[in-house]
């Protein structure tokens, strides 16, 4: 498809493709569950997330006006994508009108040739290692937008400087979840265990750190250890399962996150055994849902991501600690507060990309598909020349602008 056809004609575009996806939801599904180590229910989930998000683009395109595209931009996506991240990113290119490049990690080929199967001329699909992926996209595209480690993607700023390649990069989260209030406790619990325990704690909004002032602690770790029980982990070729299992290294770390804080005085209180298993013939780890309690800073697992069905609670004496604690991380990519408290959504603002209050990443954007990405610190941010000026930026931000310029 021309990138120089007007909006509207590449509106339509992403119309099909979301016709697709409807017409098409129970083979999709299917194939998924085939190809990807998913449970169904994330599927499911994912799918009809997917179709949301590209009906949505309709809203978008009057902000549009007077901007053009950038040109040739490329977006190596991540490997726990399942549809809903790959097409929205790539609807957001195209209908910026650029000519948009995609790379899917190498495990993830017969997915790629799914997903290309949908979009069709909308995006080219490219089957590369992803370090030759990035080093070409830095060469020779207008932009690049990554999913990934903060670690290796600030080795790049070299490149985007002398290239003046538009880089932006989505990173890791360690998200904050501040209980404030004890008349609270039942919601909070539900809401924090769906929302950590969604994908196995596979999705990088998922929070991962829990502050409970300490008139609600008990009854909220009580609370979640119940509820956290109640979810089935197993095979994702079960339809009852509600926690697949990890990659061997994230499993790996989530270990030595546990290990470490039962060392340093945690308690942990385990819902079932972590075992072996091969899904569609990989080799992964099942871990079931794990609480620590009585977790503290000195602890990897409150300041590392986890990226595993991990809730770890920190007792707190005060609001003001929990806000002080939620703000102690190098990441920020969004933050949940149960609670009313004047100012802390805006101090929250300040250290982290999105704030919810008294509901979650999860519930946010089943009412709002296209939800800005997006955070602050290590967990995500643009690099970009703008008045001969080079500069770095963070925050929420819609894919749409930021693959289309003024």
């Amino acid at each position: 498809m021309s990138p120089t056809l007007d909006t509207a004609t590449r509106l339509d575009v992403i119309s099909t493709i979301c016709q697709r996806v409807l017409d098409r939801a129970a083979d999709l599904e299917d194939a998924a569950a085939r190809l990807l180590p998913f449970p169904r229910s994330v599927i499911r989930a994912d799918l009809a997330l997917a179709a949301s998000r590209l009906e949505s683009f309709a809203h978008v395109t009057p902000r549009l006006a007077g901007r053009r595209a950038l040109g040739r931009v490329a977006l190596a996506l991540p490997g726990n994508a399942i549809l809903s991240n790959p097409l929205a990113t790539i609807a957001a290119s195209h209908l910026a009108g650029n000519r948009t490049l995609v790379r899917l990690p190498r495990k993830r080929r017969a997915w790629a040739e799914i997903l290309h199967a949908l979009v069709g001329e909308a995006a080219e699909f490219v089957d590369q290692g992803g370090s030759r992926f990035i080093d070409e996209a830095m060469r020779q595209s207008d932009a690049l937008m990554v999913f990934g480690d903060d670690a290796w993607a600030r080795e790049y700023e070299k490149l985007a400087r002398t290239n003046r390649t538009k880089f932006i990069f989505e990173g890791p989260g360690k998200d904050p979840f501040l209980v404030l209030c004890p008349s609270l406790v039942d919601e909070a619990a539900k809401h924090a265990v769906e929302a950590s325990m969604f994908n196995a704690g596979q999705a990088c909004t998922s929070p991962e750190r829990f502050y409970v002032v300490s008139a609600a602690y008990d009854d909220f770790v009580e609370r979640v250890i119940d509820l956290a029980r109640a979810r089935k982990a197993g095979d994702p070729g079960d339809a009852e399962t509600d926690i697949g299992p990890l990659d061997p290294v994230v499993a790996q770390r989530v270990e030595a996150q546990i290990n470490d804080a039962v060392a340093k005085g945690a308690v942990v209180v385990n819902t079932g055994l972590t075992k072996q298993i091969t899904v569609n013939g990989e080799p992964r780890t099942l871990v079931p849902p794990v609480v620590v309690a009585g977790a503290d800073h000195r602890m990897s697992v409150m300041r590392e991501e986890t990226f595993g069905p991990v809730i770890a609670i920190q007792r707190v004496g005060s609001i003001r600690e929990a806000l002080e604690r939620a703000e102690d991380s190098p990441y920020g990519l969004s933050a949940t507060a149960f609670g009313r408290v004047e100012g802390v959504a805006e101090r929250l603002a300040q250290s982290h990309g999105q704030v919810f209050v008294e509901e979650t990443w999860l519930s946010h954007r089943r009412r709002q598909p296209l939800a800005p990405y997006g955070g602050r610190r290590g967990s995500g941010w643009v690099w970009e020349w703008r008045d001969e000026q080079f500069v770095r930026r963070d925050g929420p931000r819609h894919n749409f602008l930021e693959f289309s310029t003024s």
